[in-house]
C-alpha cells in the first residue's frame, strides 16, 4: 500500500476500496478480523462513518490503513494496538502528504534518500531508534496503536498496566484461553512456527498443534560450532513431544557477505541485531517449504518480563545494558565533525522516552520502554523480512486481546520475587516439556564475533577498509581500523559492534549511494 494527498487522494495496492455512498477511501496491509459476512473494505468504511476517528480502536487485527475522508478534505493513517505492519509517511516539498508501507515508496514520491544523523547514533548506541525515526531523513513510521490526522498523532491503546486483582490460577487459564482464540482467528492452517525451544515460541507450537489436530512446521537455526549459542536440542525436545518437522537451518559464516545485503534490502534499514541474519536464512528456509505464514512468540518478553534487564529494573541499568557504543566508542569510530553537527546525545534522549512511559513501577516503564523501542523495531523486521518471502507473520502475543490482558496483570504477579516470566512459565507448565519451562533463557542470539574470526576476516577487512564511499564522510576510519585490528586479535570480542557498523556500510553502499551489493 502506497499513495500520496493533495489536491487528489491517490493510492495504489491490492487492498483499496471506495464507498460508493460517501466517496471516502481505504487502503489496507494485513489482515483485519471481520464479523462473518462481511467485505474488509466496506467494513472500514462503515466503520469510520459511525465513530470517525476512534474508528481504528475498533477494529481488531493487524493493520496499516490509508483513509480519506472527502467529506472532510482529510486523510487519516492508523497502525494496530501491537504495530505488527509497518506504516511510513512524509511530507513532500510541494505539501502533499506520501504515505506507504515501505519505505522506497515514499522516497519515490519525496526524492533521494539523505541520511537521518540522529537515527544513526541512536542506533550505534542502541541497535534502535527512537520511536518513530528512521534512517531516513523526513520520513516517520507512525508509532503503534496510533492514528495520524493532520498531523497530530493519538494513541489509542497506550502501553499502561492497569492492575486487576484475580488469582494466580484465573490469570494462567486466561492467558491460555485468549491466546488459543487468537491463533484460532489469526492463522491459516498451514501455519508454520519459529522454534527456539523457548517457552513463547513452544507455547505457539503446541497450541497450533491442539487447534489443527495436526503439528505445524517448525525451523530453528542451528550452530553446530558454537554449543553455548544452539537452542536446537530444545527445539528438539518440543518438536518430538508433538510430532512437528522439525528444520534446522546450519547457520554457515559463508553466507553471511550475501545475506546482509539482502536483508539490508528487505528491512530498508541498518537497525538490527545480528539475530537477523539467521533470521533471515530461516524465512528463505520455509519460502522453499512453501510456508505462507509463521507464528512467533514476539512481544511476550515485554509484556510477561524475560529479559535479565528487567531484572531489579533501573533506568540506568537497562539503558547500560541497551548500549552497545557509549560516548567514548562512539567518539572513535565517527568523524568529531559529524558528531558536532548533529549535536545529539541518544542517553539524553533515552531517558527523555523514558520519561512519557506509563507505570506505578520501574519495571512497569521499562517494559513499556521496550515495547516502543526494542519489540517495535523487531515487529517490523519481522513483517518485512516475511514479505520479502511471501510470508505473513504472526505474533499472538502482539494481539491487542492479550496485550490488554497482560497489562492487567499485577507486575509483581508476572515477576516475583525477580523470577521473569513465573506467570507465564505456571501458564505453560501443564502443555510443555519441563526441561523448556526451567532452562536458562538464551535468547535468539547469535556468535557473530566468532563467525567473523571464522572466514570472514577479509570480508570484514574489505568492507571496513578505507574506499570510495559516503560511509566515511560520516565514520572515522582510524577509528573503525582500531575496532577491526582489536577484535581480530583477540583482545576483545566486538562482534555486535562490527555487525553495526558492516549493517552501516551496507545502507550507505544501497541507499546513498546507490552501489550494487558486492556479494
Amino acid at each position: 500500500m502506497h499513495g500520496e494527498s493533495g489536491q487528489a487522494f491517490q493510492v495504489t495496492g491490492d487492498n483499496c476500496h471506495v464507498d460508493p455512498l460517501r466517496g471516502t477511501t481505504v487502503a489496507w496491509e494485513g489482515r483485519i478480523l471481520l464479523p462473518p459476512g462481511h467485505e474488509t473494505g466496506s467494513y472500514l468504511c462503515n466503520c469510520y462513518s459511525e465513530h470517525g476517528v476512534g474508528f481504528a480502536a475498533r477494529l481488531r487485527g493487524r493493520f496499516a490503513i490509508a483513509l480519506h475522508d472527502p467529506s472532510a478534505n482529510e486523510v487519516l493513517l492508523a497502525r494496530d494496538a501491537g504495530g505488527t505492519v509497518p506504516l511510513y509517511y512524509a511530507n513532500a516539498a510541494d505539501g502533499r502528504l506520501v504515505f506507504g508501507s515501505r519505505i522506497e515508496e515514499v522516497l519515490s514520491r519525496t526524492g533521494p534518500a539523505s541520511l537521518n544523523p540522529a537515527a544513526l547514533i541512536d542506533f550505534l548506541t542502541f541497535f534502535w531508534t527512537l520511536e518513530g525515526e528512521t534512517f531516513f531523513r523526513g520520513v516517520q513510521l507512525l508509532p503503534a496503536a496510533t492514528v495520524y490526522r493532520g498531523g497530530r498523532l493519538d494513541n489509542f491503546f497506550p502501553f499502561e498496566h492497569r492492575p486487576e486483582s484475580r488469582s494466580e490460577d484465573a490469570w494462567c487459564e486466561a492467558i491460555v484461553d485468549t491466546l488459543r482464540t487468537v491463533l484460532r482467528e489469526g492463522t491459516v492452517p498451514e501455519a508454520a512456527c519459529h522454534l527456539s525451544g523457548g517457552i513463547d515460541s513452544s507455547l505457539m507450537v503446541v497450541m497450533l498443534t491442539a487447534l489443527n489436530k495436526r503439528a505445524p512446521q517448525s525451523f530453528v537455526a542451528k550452530f553446530p560450532k558454537y554449543e553455548a549459542y544452539d537452542e536446537s536440542p530444545y527445539a528438539q525436545m518440543v518438536a518430538e513431544s508433538v510430532g512437528s518437522e522439525l528444520n534446522r537451518t546450519v547457520v554457515e559464516p559463508s553466507l553471511f557477505p550475501h545475506a546482509l545485503y539482502e536483508l539490508l534490502k528487505a528491512i530498508e534499514e541498518p537497525k538490527c541485531h545480528p539475530p537477523v541474519f539467521p533470521r533471515y536464512l530461516l524465512e528463505d528456509a520455509a519460502s522453499k517449504k512453501g510456508c505462507v505464514q509463521m507464528v512467533t512468540g514476539r512481544g511476550a518478553d515485554e509484556l510477561f518480563t524475560g529479559y535479565d534487564s528487567h531484572l531489579r529494573a533501573s533506568l540506568d541499568d537497562h539503558r547500560k545494558r541497551r548500549t552497545q557504543f557509549d560516548a567514548e566508542l562512539r567518539g572513535r569510530v565517527l568523524r568529531p565533525e559529524f558528531i558536532r553537527a548533529a549535536d545529539y546525545e541518544p542517553e539524553a534522549a533515552y531517558d527523555a522516552l523514558y520519561d512519557t512511559c506509563r507505570g506505578g513501577t520501574t519495571l512497569e516503564r521499562v517494559l513499556a520502554l521496550d515495547a516502543r523501542t526494542l519489540l517495535a523495531n523487531w515487529l517490523v523486521i519481522d513483517y518485512k523480512m516475511g514479505a520479502r518471502f511471501g510470508i505473513e507473520s504472526v505474533a499472538p502475543f502482539m494481539d491487542r486481546r492479550v496485550m490488554d490482558l497482560a497489562l492487567r496483570i499485577p507486575i509483581e504477579v508476572k515477576c516475583p520475587d525477580d523470577r521473569p516470566k513465573a506467570l507465564l512459565k505456571r501458564a505453560a507448565e501443564p502443555l510443555l516439556p519441563h526441561e523448556v519451562i526451567h532452562r536458562k533463557k538464551v535468547g535468539f542470539r547469535t556468535p557473530m564475533g566468532e563467525m567473523f574470526r571464522e572466514g570472514l576476516e577479509g570480508f570484514v577487512r574489505e568492507m571496513l577498509g578505507p574506499g570510495d564511499s559516503s560511509y566515511w564522510d560520516v565514520f572515522e576510519p582510524a577509528g573503525v581500523s582500531a575496532l577491526v585490528e582489536e577484535h581480530f586479535a583477540g583482545t576483545r570480542n566486538l562482534g555486535w559492534q562490527l555487525w553495526a557498523l558492516l549493517c552501516c556500510r551496507a545502507w550507505f553502499d544501497l541507499y546513498i549511494d546507490g552501489k550494487a551489493a558486492r556479494a
